[in-house]
């Protein structure tokens, strides 16, 4: 049933200690995606606890600015292999709230299957492998957000701590000038429609960034908007891999194809060329010199109302904004200054990963056991947590996870140490991964996965497309595996075989 637990005792004994079948952290799409997997292997009637400090399911969609859609045709975005609830047309790009709610909906299907209890708005403060009478396990500690001395902990025979990306809500710019006006995409709605006239500055060229270009334009094609674009980012061409109608027959090509490419491409050492050769090969704008790839998308029209509508860009990052008699202007990192109107907006489109001080502490994907499973960059399985999650619950549940080969990568390490060669290691990480997944997971397994991008084709190309992965798989591993191999030695960073 789908319903808050009774109150879990909290004395010191082992009696005192509920007791469960699996503990899941996390209820974004991570945490979902483990929950939807789980529940396939798990008894009718199983006991799981769901944990998450937020109010409602559906992480970081909860706290996302307001006007965030999302880059992909939606039926692909999901948990499982679960069906968006509507008769909306297949490419079209979900926003927030829409996403969130299918997220939650996901909950449904795990409550007929087992007895779930949900603690939502809690703070979890260990998940840990312990010995106990009955042998290996997991135990949670947590507490509500608001009342830190109301210690909780309770027993799994397994927990799967999926925090995923950990995604951070940014801050507005700390800005000398007291003209202008500096805040976060989720108070962009607010403040436009308070100062209708202010010309708008965008902070950051990824896809924060152009969704906030992009809703600026649409509201107000005549307000001025301008980007500071930093290096640039480059983004998969949505409208040739994800082509509509009957296009999706005669043209575009499967998504895996581009991932294959960039894998096979980069050796560990050569990052730049890579990023070259998919700006030219796979990118909107293959003649501009961005030189940053997160794997966002975008179509080839957002780009065209994007160059058209923006006043200005500088290929630069924002230092500061200070006032003189003049008025306010801008210090870019380059030393050019650059003024701008008093009342500008300033919006901070920086980004919201791996943008702590510090790195989150970092634990094994495994736990000696297996009874702690941690869906984590820091020792990560694949650059989505989606399909990390997914994945991972069905090869531990099957207890094909260690032994076959896979590797794991630490993705906050590598990204804080070089973004250019995460981008080539993330792609030969997660398409080796995927390989071996091919080997390893019966066909009935990966029929369920939702998440897979091919899945917009019609299943005649997607079956020869699969026909070639598996015929290149094994040279492809090889190669793969002495790419990581590279980058391990090169910036000394986790990736290697799963330990």
């Amino acid at each position: 049933m789908l319903d808050q637990p009774a109150a879990v005792p909290t004395g010191p004994r082992a009696q005192d200690v509920a007791r469960y079948d699996l503990v899941v952290v996390g209820a974004g799409i991570a945490g979902l995606n483990t929950l939807f997997a789980a529940k396939d292997y798990l008894p009718r009637g199983a006991r799981v606890l769901l944990i998450d400090h937020k109010a409602q399911a559906g992480g970081m969609w909860n706290t996302a600015y307001d006007y965030v859609r999302l880059d992909q045709p939606h039926p692909m975005f999901t948990v499982g292999d679960l069906p968006w609830d509507w008769s909306r047309p297949k490419d079209y790009l979900a926003s927030r709230d829409e996403v969130r709610d299918h997220l939650a909906r996901a909950l449904d299907p795990v409550a007929q299957a087992v007895s779930l209890d949900i603690r939502f708005g809690q703070t979890v403060t260990d998940c840990t492998e312990v010995e106990s009478p009955s042998g290996p396990c997991a135990r949670v500690t947590f507490h509500p957000n608001d009342a830190p001395g109301q210690v909780t902990s309770v027993e799994a025979s397994r927990a799967f701590h999926a925090a995923g990306l950990n995604y951070q809500t940014a801050s507005a710019l700390d800005l000398t000038s007291d003209r202008v006006l500096s805040i976060i995409p989720q108070d962009l709605l607010a403040t436009l429609a308070a100062h209708p006239q202010a010309p708008v500055i965008v902070v950051g060229g990824g896809k924060t960034g152009m969704d906030t270009v992009l809703e600026v334009l649409s509201a107000e094609p005549a307000r001025p908007v301008s980007l500071i674009s930093g290096r640039g980012t480059n983004f998969i061409n949505r409208s040739f891999y994800m082509p509509k109608g009957l296009k999706r027959w005669t043209s575009g090509a499967l998504i895996s194809s581009m991932l294959r490419d960039m894998a096979v491409s980069f050796d560990g050492d050569n990052e730049a060329a890579v990023i070259d050769r998919f700006r030219q090969r796979h990118a909107t704008d293959p003649g501009a010199d961005n030189r940053a790839f997160l794997w966002g998308m975008q179509s080839e029209d957002e780009l065209a109302r994007i160059t058209s509508g923006l006043a200005a860009t500088w290929a630069d990052y924002l230092d500061d904004v200070s006032d003189t008699p003049d008025g306010p202007v801008m210090t870019l990192r380059s030393g050019a200054r650059q003024p701008i109107a008093p009342g500008s907006i300033v919006v901070n489109c920086t980004g919201s990963f791996f943008r702590t001080a510090q790195m989150v502490p970092k634990h094994p994907l495994l736990s000696p056991r297996d009874t702690v499973v941690r869906i984590s960059p820091r020792d990560g399985f694949h650059f989505q947590s989606s399909v990390a999650s997914f994945f991972v619950a069905h090869l531990v549940y099957r207890g094909a996870l260690r032994g076959k080969g896979y590797y794991t990568l630490d993705h906050e390490a590598l990204f804080r140490a070089d973004r250019t060669a995460w981008a080539g290691a993330s792609a030969a990480h997660g398409y080796m991964n995927q390989l071996i997944s091919l080997k390893t997971l019966p066909l009935s397994v990966l029929d369920h996965c939702g998440l897979d991008l091919d899945r917009w084709y019609p299943l005649p190309r997607r079956l020869a497309g699969f026909v070639r992965m598996k015929m290149n798989s094994r040279a492809d591993i090889d190669r793969c595996r002495a790419t990581l191999d590279r980058v391990a030695e090169r910036f000394g960073v986790t990736c290697g075989p799963l330990a």
